[in-house]
């Protein structure tokens, strides 16, 4: 046999290796484990189908948040769990281990270190609503300290109402307020315009409205601190992609 015979399956192999190697520095990254992601009642952004309060499937949870994870994490190929529980079960399922993730938490900077980011997936506001001919007017929040104020229970509302001083009634279920508005049980109602009027449909209620806003925020998918940068600089892009090519704009005007 000859030396340039002997020699080509060497070259060949070579070839392969560095071929092998490009591709794995340069592919996407693949998630070895499955992505285990939580959201909240909060329509019209994440909400159960049936309208239960807790969900098992994902194919039961809908929304603006829902439907942009779904497709972000499709295009990203990562494989993922999703259910629907209340907010509290949410946020602190999510910081107890790696390759957790819940939506769509607002960004504040007492979060900022406590999660990695990935978004933002939409906007959103902070609004009181009191009850129709109440009387209540507010020119700024300052105001509102006169007040009691119906909000759900570890909502980053109810962390800036409580961290600067203002009297709340925190719950569970933030669809119960519309109806203790209207009772008299509180006096104002934080939450926002889309949620607001939802669970005022919802419940029959008209008699409610909005009387005030703080401001607009935005929501992200936030992550377990210890899921390994490659995955969320990934999903960050992809979703980057998704705002380029118009698919999150596609998906917010489904719900409007």
């Amino acid at each position: 046999m000859s030396p340039v015979k002997q020699s080509l399956p060497v070259y060949r192999l070579t070839k392969l290796l560095t071929l092998i190697t490009a591709l794995f520095f340069t592919a996407p990254a693949m998630a070895t484990e499955k992505f285990n992601l939580v959201t909240e009642n909060f329509p019209p952004f994440n909400m159960s189908l049936q309208d239960n309060k807790f969900e098992h499937k994902d194919e039961n949870i809908h929304g603006i948040n829902t439907d942009i994870v779904k497709e972000l994490f499709k295009r990203a190929g990562y494989e993922y769990r999703l259910k629907l529980r209340n907010w509290d079960y949410a946020y602190n399922f999510t910081q107890r281990k790696a390759y957790r993730g819940v939506f769509g938490t607002t960004y504040t900077e007492a979060r900022k270190p406590l999660f990695k980011w990935v978004g933002p997936l939409s906007t959103n506001d902070w609004v009181l609503f009191a009850k129709k001919n109440s009387g209540i007017k507010l020119n700024t929040i300052e105001d509102a300290h006169a007040y009691l104020i119906g909000c759900y229970k570890n909502d980053s509302r109810a962390q800036f109402l409580k961290q600067n001083g203002f009297n709340t009634s925190e719950l569970d279920d933030d669809s119960l307020n519309p109806k203790r508005l209207e009772d008299g049980q509180i006096d104002l109602w934080i939450t926002s315009t889309s949620s607001g009027l939802y669970y005022a449909m919802q419940a029959g209620i008209n008699s409610i409205e909005p009387v005030f806003t703080l401001k607009e925020t935005k929501l992200f998918l936030a992550m377990n601190p210890e899921t390994p940068d490659q995955y969320i600089n990934q999903l960050n892009s992809v979703l980057a992609d998704m705002r380029q090519d118009g698919t999150v704009d596609r998906i917010q005007s489904l719900y409007r």
